[in-house]
């Protein structure tokens, strides 16, 4: 097996060395934004013995795109692939045509007004595709199966938004007739609403219940759930499949046990939480959950201890990862909960209230916050290596994050708001910032060319210090708004 992780140009090279090696797995992970990726695709195919590959590369959709296959073809069985587009497909596939099992992580609508004809290809071993869609329309996914996925025996999908992904009557027809061979069908299906386009959805998910997906064993549930900025809707599949997420709001808890016997639920490993009353009568319990995203509705309501709550459905001090989308209010609330997660690694904050109107107040209070014995407590004992904060808010904010997680080494913002950048680079590098002293890692999302400059200019600036530098471009509809990821590391 092979394991390449580096930049366009290095990845070139590699593949080059690699060619008349006998390798039958392969791993790419390219960091750089990729110009032509065509350049990888063919070097790739021309791999005498591959069976299984994953690919990550990033770049836009190719203005000169990948030509069908006619001589070249790749032995590829087992093919995992982080991105492409919809007009990418069948030229893709048409290289691989022993392919068994695809699965593609963003399958992205075309940038083109509307797909072209597929040439056919047929792909007599593929029995397993994984799809997660961004943007694709139920049209645009029914041509993609007739023309090339109409012989496959499992289907994972995910989707958003597109009401016709859970319109029963067309996924009847479509399996009827364009899916024949299909044994196993599992679908996650997002969407937001109001009460405008509430009646647009209300009904379609109850069709699922007739005989047609009662005979193969094919079962759903709907879940609705609240947030802060609107209205949110889950559709998936149940048993037999066995997730590894679950979402606990007030929907699924309708059917109350009202015996003390709690139903053990082993495969779940991260857990959604969305209200207090979905924790108050959950009657499941998760014992191998390490994971927990807590939404802004369940922190708000909840006014007695967090880790009272948690602890009747899944085992605190096996937590390595804390998610939490709120605004600034839940902080004291999360230093309470920290004292009895001691073996979290991984914190992610995502502050909602962009515009709060006491912002003024929560910063003070988090200032005050650091005085009290448990904020302390906390920061003396945790272990917490990897951050992520999502916030408008400036140094008060990342001052305060830093404070409680001494033990930082790697550090993810975003760049929402004014603040400069200059100031936030001299604080976390300063040697005289104790607190800071383990930081290895730094990633800015949303950064712009102006960004990028700064933060050269800084580099250049810095005696004591060798700071590397890489970017990604961020995939985005709209060419005239273009952002980066920028990493640093030193």
């Amino acid at each position: 097996m092979a394991d390449i992780q580096s930049s366009d140009n290095d990845s070139r090279k590699n593949f080059y060395k690699l060619a008349d090696r006998h390798i039958n797995s392969l791993i790419v992970s390219c960091t750089d934004n990729v110009q032509n990726k065509n350049v990888f695709y063919h070097q790739l195919f021309r791999l005498p013995v591959l069976k299984y590959c994953k690919l990550s590369l990033t770049g836009n959709s190719q203005s000169n795109p990948l030509s069908m296959a006619t001589t070249e073809f790749s032995p590829i069985e087992y093919f995992i692939i982080n991105q492409l587009y919809v007009d990418e497909l069948d030229a893709f596939l048409s290289y691989i045509p022993q392919i068994r099992r695809l699965s593609i992580r963003n399958l992205y609508k075309s940038p083109k007004k509307s797909i072209r004809e597929f040439c056919p290809i047929v792909l007599n071993h593929l029995t397993q595709v994984s799809l997660n869609m961004i943007d694709v329309t139920f049209d645009e996914f029914q041509f993609i199966i007739k023309n090339l996925f109409n012989r496959i025996e499992i289907l994972y999908i995910s989707t958003k938004d597109d009401r016709a992904y859970i319109d029963a009557n067309q996924w009847q027809e479509l399996i009827q007739f364009h899916l024949p061979n299909l044994r196993i069908f599992d679908i996650q299906h997002k969407y937001s609403f109001n009460k405008t386009n509430y009646l647009l959805y209300d009904g379609l998910p109850d069709k699922f219940n007739s005989l047609f997906w009662f005979e193969r064993k094919w079962f759903f549930e709907h879940r609705i759930y609240h947030s802060q900025n609107d209205d949110q809707a889950i559709f998936f599949s149940t048993n037999p499949y066995r997730r590894k997420q679950h979402i606990l709001c007030e929907e699924s808890n309708k059917n109350i046990n009202r015996n003390d016997e709690k139903t053990h639920i082993h495969s779940v490993n991260h857990l959604l939480i969305q209200t207090k009353k979905a924790v108050i009568n959950c009657q499941n319990y998760f014992p191998n959950v390490t994971e927990i995203t807590l939404f802004h509705n369940f922190i708000h309501q909840s006014k007695n201890s967090l880790s009272n709550q948690f602890k009747k459905i899944f085992p605190l001090k096996q937590l390595t990862k804390l998610v939490i989308h709120s605004n600034l209010s839940c902080f004291s609330k999360m230093i309470e909960l920290l004292r009895y997660i001691p073996y979290i690694h991984t914190l992610n904050i995502e502050l909602l209230s962009f515009d709060d109107p006491q912002r003024s107040y929560h910063l003070t209070n988090s200032y005050v916050l650091q005085q009290n014995e448990t904020f302390r407590l906390v920061s003396r004992t945790n272990n917490i290596q990897n951050l992520t904060v999502i916030s408008s808010y400036e140094m008060e904010l990342v001052r305060f994050f830093v404070n409680l997680c001494p033990r930082l080494k790697h550090l993810t913002v975003n760049r929402f708001g004014w603040w400069r950048l200059e100031p936030f680079l001299q604080f976390l590098l300063s040697k005289t910032n104790k607190n800071t002293r383990h930081l290895v890692s730094l990633c800015i999302e949303g950064a712009s060319d102006n960004d990028i400059d700064v933060i050269r200019s800084f580099i250049k600036a810095q005696k004591d210090v060798n700071i590397d530098l890489t970017k990604e471009r961020n995939l985005s509809a709209d060419d005239r708004y273009v952002q980066y990821s920028i990493y640093l590391w030193w």
